[in-house]
């Protein structure tokens, strides 16, 4: 039966008005929020200004995907600077040149996505068919966003559909479906709705992978017209069943799976064009965590909280400049986690609240732009004030970050960037407070953990001449870390958090892309190195490796290829292994097969590679070859 357990724990009322905007005739689209213009400017919350800037942000739209589609990670691991993190399954989590877990700030059509999962936030509730693109904010600047955007910022745009469409896929591995049907109306409503299953997959040396799950999803897009403004509102609700969590210790110790995960997520905001904009949301969220330890015992885990918070932006020019400031309140309600532990035969021995937590965090910031001639300056300032509660324990801090960048251009073809920030990240709740069982382990809070802060420096050149479809970066980047906040081994599957007194993370990255014609050619490296200062190697780094990608479009069809090595790596982070060599295929093929009709064969793992994604100790080792089979209907 799919999805069977209730789910009234999540307003999905909207779910009902897809079949009348599905029947609604289309028109135009409706303006698509989040885009270019929002995203490439440094240290910009929202963007009210054309873009001034060039910084490290990379754009990847739904119809640029060729490798695994399970999640948002599987799109970010194309990038330069960012690879998985963590255990595999839906709720894979991703690293940002070397930053990961609430490091990383997910935001999902600008609502920060805040849960306490040990692993960081993800946006796994969210099925990619719903996702129009993805904005990855790599630089130093990405720390304007405050706590949690130490190592950057991901924003996923939820697809707003011009005209009507069905989309069907299949794949081999595992029986993975979907279905996902999106219509627009012109000038009102446009919604989506995704429906996905997935049995276990098979590793390529034969063993069962804990990847199943069930999930439904939906999104509902709409704007109106108020004299001069305009008032847009987003919805995405989520429903997920019995979601395994894939690790290296399935099946034979420890079974680990989510019997259910529900989230719905809200967005309104008030816009004058041109001048100012306030945004108000809410996110929901529901979860369960289902822990075997096998012939030992089991732990349910239970978990829920709300995120509400404000957004207020408005533009200014000062001294010939032209910029913005606003201010930011993000609050936390709710919070509960609960633990159940019974025995091997479902006898319940403990039942206890661990975590009932409050938090708000509250900013002010700024930032500016200039243009002198061919050298472009940009700064920005924020501070940040957070309280946070759980029971009798409580914790409060002040924080600033600032931001400068410069952008030289050396002639019409070459463009020279620096740039200098700071950062912070606060703990979080669980990091804190919470004592417990997870699917990674058990895990025990350290409320006496100081903020983290980063001192970082980036150096770029680009290479884009008018005339030329050849375009060329490198980028160096260097980060020094104080308070760092390290996952630590206190006993046997015990971690607890501590903080570390100094540490660095270094890299560099190199991207070169060309069009012959039809053809487009991206050949990218990353190399990243971290220690802290007594010289031991600092966990969730990405390894080196080189990638080519390559496509071929024509009107009617088309052919593309993503090939990678990733290099072995010897040195490892706590609670990490070391991580062998692997060379990874994924390629796709589409042909328009009627005026409204087009099929797509995708390959994912082509050279059955028997690999592990991440050097976590228990990560397991990735799907084996995949063959699948997508067909989409569209009316315009």
């Amino acid at each position: 039966m799919f999805l069977t357990r209730s789910a009234t724990a999540i307003p999905l009322y909207p779910l009902f008005i897809f079949p009348f905007a599905f029947l609604a005739s289309p028109a135009s689209a409706l303006p698509q929020a989040g885009t270019l213009e929002e995203v490439r400017v440094v240290g910009r919350r929202d963007v009210l200004l054309p873009s001034l800037g060039a910084g490290t942000t990379d754009l990847i739209a739904f119809d640029e995907q060729v490798s695994m589609n399970r999640t948002v990670g599987d799109w970010l691991e194309q990038l330069p600077g960012v690879s998985l993190n963590g255990q595999g399954g839906l709720f894979q989590a991703y690293s940002i040149r070397g930053f990961s877990r609430w490091r990383v700030r997910t935001e999902l059509n600008g609502v920060p996505i805040i849960t306490d999962r040990r692993a960081g936030n993800s946006a796994s509730f969210v099925p990619p068919d719903l996702i129009a693109q993805v904005a990855v904010n790599k630089s130093a600047s990405s720390t304007l966003y405050g706590s949690g955007a130490m190592g950057g910022v991901v924003n996923l745009d939820s697809r707003i559909e011009e005209g009507r469409s069905l989309r069907a896929e299949g794949a081999s591995n595992g029986g993975q479906f979907a279905l996902t049907a999106l219509s627009g109306n012109p000038g009102g409503l446009s919604a989506g709705l995704s429906v996905r299953k997935a049995e276990d997959s098979d590793a390529p040396d034969g063993r069962k992978l804990n990847t199943a799950f069930e999930q439904v999803a939906a999104t509902v897009t709409g704007s109106s017209e108020l004299g001069s403004l305009s008032l847009d509102y987003r919805w995405l609700g989520s429903v997920s069943r019995d979601v395994g969590k894939s690790n290296a210790l399935f099946p034979e110790r420890r079974i680990s799976s989510y019997p259910s995960d529900d989230h719905s997520v809200t967005q309104l905001e008030l816009r004058a064009d041109g001048d100012w904009f306030i945004r108000a949301y809410h996110h929901l969220q529901d979860w369960e965590a289902d822990v075997e330890r096998v012939g030992e015992r089991r732990n349910l885990t239970s978990y829920r909280a709300h995120t509400v918070g404000g957004l207020f932006q408005a533009n200014t020019r000062l001294l010939s400049g032209e910029g913005s400031v606003g201010a930011e309140w993000v609050g936390r309600r709710g919070v509960a986690i609960d633990d159940e532990e019974f025995t091997p035969d479902g006898t319940l021995l403990i039942e206890q609240a661990l975590v009932r937590g409050e938090e708000d965090t509250v900013a002010l910031f700024a930032d500016q732009q200039w243009r002198l001639g061919a050298m472009e300056i940009s700064g920005g300032m924020r501070y940040d004030h957070m309280d946070q509660s759980s029971r009798s324990q409580s914790n409060a801090d002040g924080q600033w970050s600032a931001s400068a960048a410069v952008d030289y251009g050396l002639g019409d073809s070459w463009t020279l960037r620096g740039e200098l920030a700071s950062g912070f990240r606060f703990p979080g709740l669980s990091e804190r407070y919470f004592n417990g069982t997870t699917p990674r382990g058990e895990v025990l809070g350290n409320p006496d953990l100081e903020a983290e802060t980063r001192r970082s420096g980036e150096l770029a050149l680009q290479f884009a001449p008018l005339v030329s479809t050849l375009k060329a970066g490198a980028a160096v980047y260097y980060s020094d870390l104080e308070d760092y906040i390290e996952r630590y081994p206190v006993g046997p599957e015990l971690v607890s958090y501590r903080n570390l007194d100094g540490a660095s993370i270094q890299g560099l990255e190199l991207d070169v892309g060309f069009q012959t014609g039809v053809v487009h050619h991206r050949l990218s490296y990353q190399w990243q190195e971290g220690e802290d200062d007594e010289g031991n190697t600092l966990a969730d780094l990405n390894p080196p490796s080189l990638r080519y990608f390559f496509s071929w479009e024509q009107e009617q069809r088309g052919f593309y290829s993503d090939l990678s090595y990733r290099e072995s790596r010897e040195e490892f982070g706590a609670d990490e292994l070391p991580l062998a060599s692997a060379v990874i295929w994924n390629a796709r093929f589409t042909q328009r097969v009627a005026r409204r009709w087009q099929a797509e064969l995708f390959l994912s793992n082509i050279l059955d590679e028997e690999y592990r994604s991440t050097a976590d100790d228990v990560a397991p080792l990735q799907p084996g070859r995949t063959f699948g089979i997508r067909l989409e209907w569209r009316e315009s």
